[in-house]
């Protein structure tokens, strides 16, 4: 049987944070209008402190039991939602946030981010201890107020 320590998937959890608030980092800084700069800022901040709760997850007890195959499938699944387009080089969502034409590009992009990051947490949620399954459950719940406000601002844009 493979093993996944529950270091591994925070690492990933926490690589996701990062990602998330360069992003919302450089959409801020693309945004014109006041309204959609004050809510990327935030964004970002909120991913920042996500990213300081997994770092404190790490170094538990929390070790995973995966047979082999569903070891490479949850790896392939993680690579897969890190290398994401809107991640990588050129075309990716940090790259189009810099380049954007217009916010609601940027907009639908930050949503797409929330959205694959949220399914990545569920799965998440189903595999921590029962001491960490809280915390992820709350950033759950956050990540879904993200959605919600994104939803929010792109029809009002």
């Amino acid at each position: 049987m493979a093993l996944m320590t529950g270091d591994e998937i925070l690492e990933i959890a926490t690589r996701l944070e990062e990602n998330g608030e360069a992003f919302y980092a450089s959409a801020a800084d693309c945004a014109t209008t006041a309204g959609v700069k004050a809510l990327f800022r935030d964004l970002a901040l909120q991913e920042r402190l996500h990213r300081r709760a997994f770092e404190a997850m790490a170094g538990g007890e929390v070790t995973l039991g995966f047979t082999a195959e569903q070891h490479e499938e949850f790896l392939a699944y993680t690579d897969a939602l890190l290398r994401k387009e809107f991640f990588d080089g050129s075309g990716g969502a940090l790259d189009r946030a810099a380049h954007a034409g217009d916010e609601r590009s940027v907009l639908k992009a930050a949503l797409e981010f929330e959205k694959e990051t949220l399914l990545f947490y569920h799965e998440l949620e189903g595999i921590v201890g029962n001491a960490d399954r809280e915390t992820v459950a709350g950033i759950i719940q956050e990540e879904k107020q993200h959605i919600q406000r994104l939803s929010k601002m792109l029809a009002a844009v």
